[in-house]
């Protein structure tokens, strides 16, 4: 490289963005219409397309004035979106006096290569600030920079208006990105108590069960399908049928049903749902298909008779760092809070030329929330003009509850879990493209999943550029980096495929190194034990007193202070790279009772005690249960 400015420009970016600077260097700027002009003032300008990019009158002046004109400059926890580089005169005023962190998106290679080959830009090298070309790159930075609470802005030139659609849209990838946060610690702290419990009683088996990462490449130069249940699945029924020995079937769980009504047998079925949905499970071919979990996944589907079972452990989910340092094993693998994902993964694991999604609709199409035949069949989105919007629901509701259902004793139980589905279904509705470029209505994880599926697939064709990837749900949401393409058109040139038995190898373990980590995570849950039998206590007494005299009396004040003082000691509980999130779970678990209002009357502060209480009777048997379950398995690594 000759252009030692460039050079140590792109060096200083590949600390952060090996991907970028590659790019950088690759890019040919020969062919460049930029045009570097000096004005009267002597300041510097990019003329391009018949227009100069910065204020001709001054292009310092113009960035303070915007940079000044930002009310929040003090503000830490922000992530600000410079739209454009420029000459690097808005980066040059932001990095000197705004705190937060910085993205400038700038999407033209040729501009950051003709701007970083003239001079170097000193806002550029702040350890805070942070260039990117692609929209999936800025999700990235905008997730690991951001956590729930963060805010995000954007900033832009007077020439960058002309972009206003574009600038929306960065806006728009960044705030999805950080909804993320909010989703992910909702579902941790919803789901780490069974998740703890599922993680604990499924550890002996884990111990004995083979990893997804041993069947690599088995089945190299092959075709896979994935089939999760949206509409498309029941609209090609007919054709998977037909040449189900044509391609290696990954199936999701609430997909079986639908399967076994039509004598398909999948080779994989995928499950990481921590609660339990067992009954998805009572159909024969189960039986002859191998499972694939994650370890925190219902408990009873490690129990279930299958050909075999291999574990799946995402890197960063629940206990699953713990289980990996049990088993001395690292990976990158991710769930993402999808199913489908995860078969996704598999199937590219194993080595698969083409790879095909059916099912994969991702929004509400004709209606039909899932496939006809499917376990959720009878939900279906209608738009009610009175209420001008989509309401998602059963068109048989005694149905819809049965296929919910927790055991088939526990009506009570069934109808709670029906109607609460039902209102995180009309609460999570949002509009999505589809493949004709109209809007479909949607969840806003689904919407969330569209963005994640597009980032694995150009992920995934850069480690594998012979990979093929079809999307094969036609009609549903436009996911880039897949071809869309009819099942019937993809059949066609598929020879059948030979399905050997797998061979399961059972993980080489370090039994004292596994004794070790359980007695240590045994003694974090015996303390945390402790301190939610405190919380029981006071607790407890408050409900009683309450219930006795109905006012807040100074009795009830004075163990009102006792149990803030409770509540205070969770700060000294461990505080484990593995146990943190539990921790942080059980505490969120017991306050979201306790908000703004629950002290305004003797009533609202009964029923916010009462209600605690009986969260922390059911925090306390899932401690209970999970010690012993680590205890049962210490005596199996000990034998």
């Amino acid at each position: 490289m000759e252009n030692k400015v460039l050079e140590e420009n792109i060096s200083h970016i590949a600390r952060y963005n090996k991907r970028l600077s590659d790019e950088i260097l690759r890019f040919n700027c020969e062919k460049s219409t930029l045009e570097l002009v000096q004005m009267p003032n002597n300041e510097f300008n990019l003329f391009t397309n018949g227009s100069f990019i910065h204020d001709m009158n001054g292009a310092q002046d113009e960035t303070k004035r915007i940079v000044n004109s930002i009310k929040n400059k003090d503000e830490k926890n922000i992530v600000r979106i410079i739209y454009g580089l420029g000459l690097g005169y808005l980066v040059d005023e932001a990095a000197r006096n705004l705190q937060g962190k910085i993205i400038v998106y700038e999407p033209d290679l040729n501009l950051i290569k003709t701007v970083l080959s003239l001079a170097k830009i000193d806002g550029l090298y702040k350890n805070n600030v942070f260039l990117c070309s692609d929209k999936d790159v800025l999700s990235e930075y905008a997730y690991a920079l951001t956590d729930e609470n963060s805010n995000i802005s954007i900033t832009f030139l007077n020439y960058h208006k002309k972009f206003l659609d574009d600038i929306k849209d960065v806006l728009y990838t960044a705030q999805k990105a950080q909804a993320r946060h909010r989703g992910d610690k909702g579902t941790l702290y919803k789901k780490i108590p069974m998740a703890l419990y599922n993680s604990c009683i499924n550890l002996e088996k884990i111990l004995k069960t083979p990893n997804i990462l041993d069947l690599k490449d088995i089945y190299k130069g092959k075709t896979a399908i994935c089939l999760s249940a949206g509409p498309s699945l029941a609209e090609n029924i007919e054709i998977i049928k037909k040449n189900q020995d044509k391609f290696v079937i990954f199936a999701l769980n609430p997909t079986i049903k639908l399967l076994a009504k039509h004598d398909i047998q999948p080779d994989f079925i995928l499950y990481i749902e921590t609660i339990n949905n067992i009954a998805q499970f009572q159909y024969d071919i189960v039986k002859n298909s191998y499972l694939i979990l994650e370890p925190y996944c219902y408990w009873k589907t490690y129990t279930l008779q299958s050909k075999g079972i291999f574990n799946y452990i995402s890197e960063n989910t629940f206990l699953n760092p713990w289980v990996l340092d049990c088993l001395k094993s690292k990976t990158n693998l991710q769930t993402m809070g999808t199913v489908s994902y995860m078969a996704l993964m598999s199937a590219f694991i194993m080595g698969f030329e083409k790879i095909i999604l059916i099912g994969q609709d991702l929004a509400y199409k004709d209606g039909n929330c899932y496939a006809k035949g499917s376990h959720y069949e009878n939900l279906k989105c209608v738009f009610k003009k009175e209420l001008n919007k989509y309401v998602i629901e059963p068109d048989n509701i005694e149905e819809f509850e049965k296929a919910v259902k927790l055991s088939a004793k526990d009506t009570q139980a069934m109808k709670l879990n029906a109607k609460r589905y039902l209102e995180f279904l009309n609460n999570n509705i949002a509009t999505i493209k589809a493949q004709d470029g109209s809007l479909l209505p949607t969840q806003t994880g689904y919407a969330i999943f569209v963005d994640i599926f597009r980032k694995l697939a150009k992920d995934l064709k850069e480690i594998k550029p012979t990979l093929k990837l079809i999307n094969s749900s036609i009609g549903g949401a436009q996911i880039d980096n897949f071809e869309n393409l009819e099942l019937y058109e993809v059949v066609r040139n598929l020879n059948s495929i030979e399905k050997p038995d797998l061979k399961l190898k059972q993980p080489v373990l370090d039994k004292n190194h596994i004794k070790n980590n359980i007695q240590k995570m045994k003694n974090n849950l015996l303390a945390l034990k402790d301190f939610v039998l405190e919380v029981r206590e006071i607790t407890s007494k408050l409900c009683d007193e309450l219930n006795i005299k109905s006012e807040i009396n100074q009795k009830v004040i004075n163990l009102l202070k006792e149990q803030s003082l409770i509540f205070k000691k969770i700060e000294f509980l461990p505080k484990d790279k593995y146990f943190n999130i539990v921790v942080e779970s059980f505490e969120n678990r017991i306050s979201s009772y306790f908000d703004e209002n629950y002290l305004k009357s003797p009533e609202s502060c009964f029923k916010a005690n009462s209600d605690a209480l009986k969260a922390v009777d059911w925090l306390i048997e899932v401690l209970n249960k999970s010690i012993k379950k680590l205890t049962d398995c210490e005596l199996f690594v000990l034998q």
